[in-house]
């Protein structure tokens, strides 16, 4: 999720962030949220990405003219460095069920203590 967080190989190197799980209860999700999710291929790793597209909405795929819609009970996730993120545009929509929390604050280190900001990548979702 880099330029966002910046990741390390140890505690206390690279970011350390809140999450909340209230938001499973209900699947309560918005566009642009940054979610922590398990790796679909890998359910020991754990991810963090952005929040693209919810269940039945249209989305347009990145660098395509392909529109593809988001099956029920999935949705669709990247990473704000797409040059090198590993997310749905290489394993496509996640089952909602594999969503474990959303990201609200980074709170390490204290230069960047704070709220993760919801934001959207521009004419992703089109409204069929």
């Amino acid at each position: 999720m880099h330029p966002t967080f910046t990741a390390a190989s140890s505690s206390l190197r690279g970011d350390v962030v809140l999450a909340e799980r209230s938001c499973l209860q209900k699947y309560q999700f918005s566009h642009g949220d940054v979610v922590l999710f398990k790796c679909p291929s890998d359910h020991r790793e754990l991810f963090v990405k952005r929040l693209i597209a919810l269940p039945g909405e249209w989305m347009q795929l990145p660098g395509s003219p392909d529109i593809i819609k988001i099956p029920e009970g999935h949705c669709w996730v990247e990473g704000d460095n797409a040059a090198r993120s590993w997310d749905s545009r290489s394993f496509g929509p996640i089952p909602l069920g594999l969503i474990k929390g959303r990201v609200t604050h980074v709170i390490w280190p204290p230069s960047k203590i704070g709220r993760v900001d919801t934001k959207m990548p521009e004419n992703r979702i089109s409204p069929l």
